[in-house]
């Protein structure tokens, strides 16, 4: 029973009240009837002490989960009374790496007289000073679902899916935009925690207030540039930070052009001109990780495609027509933007239907999605919806319940000693993985590469960018087909 609590290995002070259901009962049981001792032996009792005892308790229980290191005498030193008497963060940190020690809760002189106590000392770790920053990821809003992944609102959600409501989806736009419009009167960004990178270079991600209606206004674009101009003007001021890398979003080429327009508007800025800064999209291995995952699609002959004219599909469709002679690509466009023989466009997105494999880089709404299957008369083929767009939004079509919807376009980081920390903690994934625009940026530091890296992507980098992620410990997500 006590098991499920014991899955947390890297304890959060929310961890202290993570239990099955059945455990609660006991936990309820157990530490409940001492609030009513009073009662039982005077006669009476005060609300107020019961308040305080279910505070003070839950208090403690989430101190002694705070993956934390005390290093003072008077808490280790077993020549001090309170060694025994309260218990540290890594004493109870025993207890969930060893599971049978250190039963005692607050009290470890329990342990002592029972002959359970096991020592257990949280590794040393080179520390970096406090305001080391050398890359800046500048990411941005998803909607109420990426809201709620942020661990302010549940640490149980950051490394969770996009968490949908029964609202409709462009309602759910609506009130993250009211709230981010009420928070920008006191800030203009969000920073996460720090990460580590080869033991030797800090990283961070930092959001503006930026919501998808900002993105679907064009009258907001030159403010939202210039928001973004101005954070790497701030963190060079602050902390140094020269690297800077953008999100899915902040690099869309109707609001800067795949980043160009940054770049020139850093050129440009009085104060930052002269200061080295590189503006990085990492979209060379966004396109290498989706036009890798698609070539491993066992016997592909054919797919559908939304999204092929962007950047990242256009070289992706290029990549793969010149390794797969066979290939034939359907695209959704009402725009033919490649010329080439094996690649057929259709504004029709009821062709879907004909095609087993579905790949998609544009997000459209889930009404859009429902309609290409609605009033079909002829089977449906349609088994895999490949989706690399950020964030990636559950696609869910009504009565076909054969198609899975997976996400790609995500890179999990094998190397454990490469990145460390929070690098992936409020993106809407699993924990471990990282996008791979963000991953490429990291790579870009780490390689000190001293150029920019926007506008169009180029098939000899995205090669080279590729080699460089796998010898990182970068890996594609697995994917059975049968």
């Amino acid at each position: 029973m006590h098991g499920f609590h014991h899955l947390s290995i890297k304890t959060t002070p929310s961890t202290s009240l993570v239990q099955n259901f059945h455990e609660h009962f006991i936990y309820i049981a157990t530490f409940g009837p001492a609030f009513l001792a009073p009662f039982f032996l005077g006669g009476s009792q005060h609300w107020m002490v019961i308040m305080a005892y279910l505070v003070f308790f839950d208090l403690l229980n989430a101190y002694g989960h705070m993956n934390i290191k005390i290093t003072s005498a008077i808490w280790n030193s077993k020549y001090s009374p309170l060694h025994y008497l309260f218990y540290t963060p890594e004493f109870h940190l025993g207890h969930h790496a060893y599971f049978n020690a250190n039963y005692g809760l607050f009290m470890p002189v329990w342990d002592y007289v029972f002959g359970t106590q096991r020592d257990y000392r949280k590794k040393e770790e080179n520390k970096m000073p406090a305001n080391k920053q050398d890359f800046v990821f500048i990411g941005h809003n998803g909607g109420l679902g990426h809201l709620l992944s942020c661990p302010e609102f549940s640490i149980y959600n950051v490394y969770d899916s996009y968490c949908r409501t029964f609202l409709p989806i462009q309602v759910e736009f609506l009130l993250v935009h009211a709230v981010c419009q009420i928070a920008r009167l006191f800030v203009r960004s969000y920073s996460l925690s720090r990460y580590l990178v080869q033991n030797a270079h800090i990283g961070r991600i930092i959001c503006i207030l930026r919501t998808p209606i900002d993105y679907m206004s064009p009258k907001s674009y030159r403010a939202m540039n210039q928001e973004i101009v101005d954070l790497m003007k701030n963190e060079y001021k602050t902390k140094g930070t020269r690297y800077f890398g953008l999100g899915n979003l902040n690099k869309m080429k109707q609001l800067n052009d795949g980043g160009r327009v940054i770049s020139e508007m850093v050129q440009q800025d009085d104060y930052l001109k002269d200061k080295n800064i590189r503006v990085w999209t990492g979209d060379s291995l966004t396109s290498a990780s989706v036009y890798n995952q698609i070539a491993a699609i066992p016997e592909l002959k054919e797919f559908f495609y939304i999204g092929a004219n962007g950047k990242i599909g256009n070289v992706v469709c290029k990549a793969l027509l010149k390794k797969m002679p066979h290939l034939r690509i359907r695209v959704l466009s009402s725009y033919e933007g490649m010329d080439h023989p094996r690649v057929s466009y259709t504004k029709d997105m009821s062709e879907i239907v004909n095609y087993e494999v579905v790949v998609t880089g544009k997000f459209l709404t889930p009404n859009k999605w429902t309609s290409a299957f609605k009033n079909v008369s002829k089977t449906v083929k349609t088994r895999f919806i490949l989706d690399y767009t950020v964030p990636c939004i559950p696609i869910r079509v009504r009565d076909q319940t054969q198609i899975n919807h997976i996400q790609i376009g995500i890179l999990e980081a094998t190397n454990r000693t490469f990145l460390k920390g929070h690098f992936d903690v409020c993106m809407s994934h699993d924990e471990n993985h990282i996008y791979p625009c963000h991953a490429g940026c990291i790579i870009n530091m780490v390689e000190k590469r001293e150029c920019n890296e926007t506008g169009e992507v180029d098939m000899e980098e995205m090669t080279r960018i590729w080699e460089k992620a796998v010898g990182y410990g970068f890996r594609n997500k697995s994917i059975c087909y049968e």
